[in-house]
């Protein structure tokens, strides 16, 4: 036989033992709870779904983190997240539930994504979704409740940083960019202020080689003053032609020098080819409007009074819709209503949390880690557009948000973590004990306590080390002296005392007896 070899865990995964099951367990229950309270209606759903779902819902950008595989020719991935599968879920099945309908849900998630502090490629997120309900109170509905679950859990120096996705947005779309390059500008936002322009230009020119150093502006910057100026004119006067003049004159054009297009190749297709090409370069201006204009929206960034102004005064050199700095503001008067303290809120207009989807506000949650480094604790925003992707008949408002459970475990205190283990350990001393033994210990976890029972033999004094090793507060033993006289030991074992409690009153006297402990 082969030797065998050692199996670890896969890169990026982790084992969770019991004390820090315990501390995420616990925290995971508040959180629902707290959701619970909001009128948040838990339900469960699939951890492995059909690959095409997150694709169409989150775009390219996910397909290099997803777990995919094909399965019985059918292409399946294990979820990265499950507001997809929320809206999955009621496309197909809540569609006639009145609405708004809030539900919440907690369950672990897989990204295949480089590990890090922090950052694992399974983790568990706790989150609530908000579908058929829009404006102001809804989306200050969304930010209370994230930030009022986070202080149900003790986490009060957190910052609420909100940003908004519709400026931007339609300050592109109104430049007339292709989509694809749309997206792109959308997704790198927050890449331009953290990396640099020339990181975003890089990138750029991988979708777009024409813009900033492709092929047409080296030809350009290459040519002579004369042959430069006018290659220009003829450029800019084949941009300016219809379809079919354009057409004429680069056929009456290339005819006219004798030059013939290859006999395998269509003459007609490629002046099309060519043609396309020469208009497409129409759009390196119109990018570079549109870095410049997201280096000035990603620079209002602080104290919702000091950055308003400034996006007020953005929007109107724009000539953007007023009505979407305003509809935030709303949002803010709303949330103060709910009692937030507007000095841990900040807008940042160069956030940016997979912009090619959301619709709207956005959010983090950030709070300092152990280390003192800032941590994202949870994260949101709205998507209006997603049940009509997804399949619905129409589409619906829908906002949400996540906890990360791993993190919150990080910036918590230790006395979080709800319990090492049992909280009474039950020693029968003989053979004969144990049904007595079994008795006691079912009548304490009737009253909702834990217990753990010995069932290997060992003398009393190695049963009590072993009850010490495993956290227990009490003891109680049961011996032949004890079962005749229907009554047991009773050990705390931070004090070391004991004393002899009937059968009858132990559930009791245990109670108050761990109450003390606490």
């Amino acid at each position: 036989m082969p030797s065998a070899e050692k199996i670890t865990a896969l890169r990026g995964m982790r084992d969770v033992f019991s004390a820090e099951y315990a501390r995420y367990q616990a925290i995971q229950d508040r959180l629902e709870r707290h959701l619970r309270l909001h009128g948040y209606i838990a339900i469960d759903l699939p951890i492995l779904e059909n690959t095409e779902l997150y694709l169409r819902k989150s775009g390219e950008d996910i397909a290099d983190r997803l777990y995919e595989f094909d399965f019985k020719s059918r292409r399946v991935a294990l979820r990265p997240e499950v507001t997809a599968s929320i809206l999955r879920a009621y496309v197909e099945r809540l569609q006639d539930e009145p609405l708004p309908l809030r539900i919440q849900y907690s369950g672990p998630v897989f990204r295949y994504e480089k590990p890090q502090q922090h950052r694992y490629r399974q983790f568990t997120l706790t989150g609530a979704e908000l579908l058929g309900a829009g404006g102001p109170r809804a989306d200050a509905e969304v930010l209370h409740l994230a930030c009022s679950g986070l202080e149900q859990l003790g986490v009060t120096d957190y910052i609420l940083t909100i940003g908004h996705t519709v400026l931007l947005e339609e300050f592109l779309n109104r430049l007339g960019l292709r989509k694809q390059l749309v997206n792109f500008l959308l997704r790198n936002m927050e890449n331009l202020r953290k990396r640099g322009l020339n990181a975003v230009l890089e990138s750029l020119e991988t979708i777009y080689p024409e813009f900033q150093g492709g092929a047409l502006a080296a030809e350009n910057a290459n040519a002579s003053g004369n042959d430069k100026s006018g290659r220009l004119h003829l450029i800019n006067a084949l941009r300016e032609m219809t379809d079919s003049e354009a057409h004429q004159a680069v056929t009456d054009f290339l005819h006219s020098l004798n030059i013939r297009i290859a006999a395998n190749r269509d003459e007609g297709e490629v002046i099309e080819r060519l043609l396309r090409k020469i208009r497409q370069d129409q759009q390196a201006p119109k990018l570079q409007l549109a870095l410049d204009f997201m280096q000035r929206l990603g620079d209002l960034t602080g104290a919702p009074a000091d950055v308003l102004p400034g996006a007020r005064a953005l929007a109107e050199e724009f000539d953007l819709d007023r009505d979407i700095l305003m509809s935030l503001e709303r949002t803010l008067d709303c949330l103060a209503q709910y009692g937030e303290s507007p000095g841990r809120t900040q807008l940042d207009f160069g956030m940016n949390r997979g912009l090619h989807y959301y619709t709207g506000l956005i959010f983090e949650l950030h709070a300092a880690a152990p280390d003192g480094e800032p941590i994202q604790l949870a994260g949101g925003g709205r998507y209006d557009n997603l049940v009509r992707i997804l399949g619905g008949s129409d589409s619906i408002p829908a906002a949400g948000f996540a906890y990360g459970i791993e993190r919150l475990g990080s910036v918590l205190p230790s006395d979080n973590e709800g319990g090492r283990g049992p909280a009474v350990f039950v020693i029968p001393v003989a053979e004969e004990d144990y049904p007595a033994g079994i008795g006691i210990a079912a009548d304490l976890r009737a009253q909702g306590i834990a217990v753990e029972m010995s069932i290997v033999d060992r003398t009393l004094r190695r049963s009590l080390r072993r009850a010490d090793r495993r956290g227990a507060a009490l003891v109680v033993i049961i011996g032949e002296n004890e079962r005749r006289q229907n009554a047991a030991i009773l050990r705390d074992m931070r004090s070391h005392q004991e004393r002899q409690v009937g059968l009858a009153d132990l559930a009791r006297t245990v109670e108050e007896r761990l109450s003390e402990h606490e």
